[in-house]
């Protein structure tokens, strides 16, 4: 009797984790060994057991244990059968235990899932944090590179002054031009003039011998600040044979000759 006893616990114990997949290579050769001879009792527990890990498995994500895992959930098993004999209790519910243990599972992997979303979104932050300090960064170094163009036109000992006034494309608007005649390099200040378009671009013309020679191209972002610009193209510009200088608006690229409406216009002989 104790035999059949001992058997049918050892049965029962390898069963539970034959279900979950949990034994070693030697203790499943012992349980199909076992199951092959089993009587109906033994069996129908081993049906029962196998439904309910079926039913387990349909209705959450598969999760492989680790060979620690396996051994200790083998351990608590022994544990729980020892003390179920010398207590003389009940038989365990391996159902519930099993659902027990998956939901155990479950639980560390949503745990690990979550964590790695929280440390990726901090990540990303971070990322996205330091992006814009060197953008703001790049901006500074932008600003102080003008600055220092704008103080070397500034500190040239002669310099000339064109004042543009807004034309009938945008009253408003104004504009000026310090030139370093002897250095060919200059300098355009520009406010009140709307923004531009995708496909468009300012375009900057200095009037030589009633002729238009484009000088550069420029956009407004913000139309409430004053822009200032360098300009790169004055070679051509000569002091007595300037008439003007103007702005219009071109399709992006620029153009070679004008072809959009005039924003401002600035006469040599007014300033003179």
């Amino acid at each position: 009797m104790g035999d059949n006893s001992t058997h049918n616990n050892r049965f029962e114990e390898l069963c539970a984790g034959y279900v979950l997949n949990a034994l070693e290579p030697a203790e499943r050769s012992e349980f199909e060994e076992m199951l092959a001879s089993a009587d109906p009792g033994q069996r129908k527990f081993y049906r029962e057991m196998r439904s309910a890990a079926n039913n387990l498995a349909f209705n959450t994500n598969r999760v492989e244990p680790s060979p620690a895992v396996k051994r200790n959930l083998l351990q608590v098993i022994n544990e729980d059968i020892e003390e179920q004999e010398s207590t003389d209790r009940e038989p365990v519910d391996w159902q519930k235990f099993a659902i027990a243990a998956s939901f155990a599972l479950l639980l560390v992997t949503l745990s690990l899932l979550f964590y790695a979303f929280n440390l990726n979104s901090e990540l990303e932050t971070r990322n996205q944090q330091l992006a814009r300090q060197e953008q703001t960064i790049t901006q500074l170094e932008t600003e102080i590179e003008q600055k220092n163009e704008m103080l070397s036109i500034l500190g040239a000992r002669q310099i000339d002054m064109v004042i543009m006034q807004g034309m009938e494309a945008s009253p408003q608007g104004y504009g000026k031009v310090i030139w370093d005649a002897e250095q060919q390099q200059a300098l355009l200040q520009v406010s009140n003039l709307p923004p531009v378009p995708a496909d468009k671009e300012y375009q900057l013309w200095i009037i030589r011998d009633n002729t238009p020679i484009s000088a550069g191209l420029f956009a407004v972002n913000d139309p409430k600040k004053d822009a200032f610009f360098k300009i790169e193209q004055m070679e051509p510009a000569d002091k007595q044979a300037t008439n003007a200088f103007a702005v219009t608006l071109e399709p992006r690229g620029g153009m070679p000759k004008p072809t959009g409406d005039m924003y401002l216009m600035g006469n040599m002989e007014n300033n003179r």
